[in-house]
């Protein structure tokens, strides 16, 4: 997780000290790192209330995760408010940090 934050920060200011806006980096990044942020800090809470260091997140757990957020901020947000666009790309970003999260936690 930490390395996630770090890109995000790392792009984020990129992004605010070029004044870019425009790159598909800039607009996928943050969809892409999200499943594994949030993946972390429901797995950092399943070990503070268990106290096992050893429970790992499954992949349907992972995809669901997935999918919660793709139904979420990729359908029902863009029919509620002009200001949230619907896009493929961003179920992809999703897909694509689920699978992230779960290969390195396998090898962990």
């Amino acid at each position: 997780m930490l390395l996630s934050l770090g890109v995000f920060l790392y792009v984020q200011g990129l992004k605010y000290v070029s004044g870019i806006d425009n790159s598909w980096v800039f607009h996928h990044l943050n969809d892409f790192l999200t499943i594994p942020i949030v993946a972390t800090l429901c797995l950092w809470g399943v070990w503070l209330v268990k106290k096992d260091f050893g429970i790992r997140l499954n992949i349907f757990t992972i995809l669901s995760l997935v999918a919660l957020f793709s139904i979420f901020f990729e359908y029902y947000l863009p029919q509620q408010s002009h200001r949230y666009t619907s896009d493929i790309w961003d179920v992809v970003c999703y897909f694509l940090g689920g699978f992230i999260f779960w290969s390195l936690q396998k090898l962990g």
